[in-house]
């Protein structure tokens, strides 16, 4: 009985079959104290390194002599890592990156409330700490209704369509122009008179025959125009 406990203490310490190799941490400390050498890692264990650093704010040339690789081989490295990091279309993307986002909403507001909670703190801070809280929530409203995971209100939208004529003056011009159409249209004959496929046909048909056309007086009497 004890020697069963024993063991299952013993496994329990012991790394599984699962387990990768050491973890990025201490092979990166490993490396600094001098207690690893670099160049026997390999790849898919350098990479996370390379990762790590690279987060940190290290550049390639720096990451290069620390494993003591060429600056390629990192810069491979860097390609491999885009290459894991490649996100493919899924519709379930979505729905994870929206729940993030509102968790996130909500860890904001709550660190916010608590460093603003204490009793010494000015009620001026507090009352801000309020105010950017309804932000982040207003904004993330926002965010989501812009991804359809929220509605909108409805807006109601009034147009004026009524044409309205600048003046009596131009009224009159155009009822002018308009007699004037009709009556060159009377008077051209019958087999001349052709259907028009635009304004600027139409426009073209009627002054090819206005000087043909005749005239008229004011007492409307035809009179032929002098050619």
């Amino acid at each position: 009985m004890n020697s069963q406990n024993s063991n299952s203490k013993k496994n329990d310490h012991e790394p599984s079959e699962k387990d990768d190799g050491p973890q990025t941490l201490v092979l990166l400390q490993g490396i600094r104290n001098g207690s690893i050498d670099p160049k026997s890692l390999r790849p898919d264990e350098r990479r996370p390194l390379v990762s790590l650093l690279k987060v940190e704010g290290q550049s390639t040339a720096e990451i290069a002599h620390l494993l003591k690789v060429s600056d390629r081989t990192i810069e491979l490295d860097k390609k491999a890592l885009r290459g894991e990091n490649t996100l493919t279309k899924d519709p379930k993307l979505v729905g994870q990156m929206v729940g993030r986002l509102v968790t996130e909403m909500d860890l904001c507001i709550e660190r916010i409330r608590k460093s603003a909670r204490g009793n010494d703190t000015p009620a001026s801070v507090k009352v801000d700490a309020e105010h950017r809280c309804f932000q982040i929530f207003e904004k993330t409203i926002e965010r989501l209704q812009s991804l359809g995971y929220l509605p909108t209100a409805a807006q109601k939208i009034e147009a004026d369509l009524t044409h309205r004529a600048a003046s009596l003056g131009a009224l009159k011009e155009l009822i002018l122009d308009a007699e004037r159409v009709i009556q060159i249209q009377e008077s051209l004959p019958a087999n001349v008179i052709k259907p028009v496929d635009s304004v600027t046909e139409s426009n073209e048909t009627v002054t090819e025959f206005e000087g043909d056309s005749p005239q008229q007086d004011k007492k409307g009497e035809n009179h032929d125009t002098i050619k």
